[in-house]
């Protein structure tokens, strides 16, 4: 049961990492700047310091970045990629004489990420603001000029469209099952040492309250 507790403690530290980096999107097919409307996307509201032109133009990058219609897609897809992947890491620790133990943390997993993505659903358009900022601060007006003439092109939209597919091409994937394999060896030994380290701490705390100096 060490074994199955370990695994879900790993699991929900996964799943409470970001869920999508500014290149894992897709963007639909849309139309060219002259075929859209002058001010077609909603301006997220500035906070200090930003530049309300560059904040209008990371806007629009999310907007071709991210479509609304496909973010929930997007970063529900990106989650379940990752489970499986972690999933896959630690089936070696798992006990093969507990197949009752290890299907109930299947079950688990299926519950979380369900609980999860119904969270994740409700910080999206948090996230995406976030983002926007991100862009607005980061990159200088002409830059961002240069990223929205890049992401309305046909090589550009394709550019967002297939990160998805380049994290899930074989040779980075079984890349990143290795680095995931090698963590979940580690992971055991890095929580006994952190559990060692507390322990001394509360144990050396203890002393010194009892201490007739104190």
């Amino acid at each position: 049961m060490k074994i199955i507790a370990t695994a879900s403690s790993a699991l929900i530290a996964l799943l409470a990492a970001p869920p999508l980096t500014a290149e894992e999107g897709e963007a639909a097919a849309e139309p060219s700047a002259a075929q859209r409307d002058p001010d077609p996307f909603p301006v997220a509201e500035p906070r200090e310091g930003v530049d309300p032109q560059s904040l209008k133009i990371a806007g629009r990058i999310v907007e071709l970045g991210y479509p609304p219609e496909l973010r929930e897609e997007l970063f529900f897809a990106t989650m379940d990629q990752t489970v499986m992947q972690m999933r896959s890491a630690i089936a070696p620790s798992l006990p093969a004489d507990q197949p009752g133990a290890v299907r109930i943390l299947d079950e688990w997993i299926e519950e979380y990420v369900a609980e999860s993505k119904e969270l994740l659903r409700s910080h999206i358009p948090s996230i995406m603001d976030g983002m926007t900022h991100a862009y607005a601060t980061i990159f200088t007006r002409e830059e961002l000029g240069d990223i929205l003439a890049f992401v309305e092109t046909p090589s550009g939209r394709r550019y967002f469209e297939m990160s998805p597919a380049i994290v899930a091409h074989p040779r980075f994937a079984e890349a990143n099952q290795r680095y995931m394999d090698e963590s979940m060896e580690r992971l055991g030994p890095a929580r006994d040492e952190l559990l060692g380290r507390l322990q001394q701490h509360l144990s050396d705390q203890s002393e010194d309250d009892t201490s007739p100096d104190t």
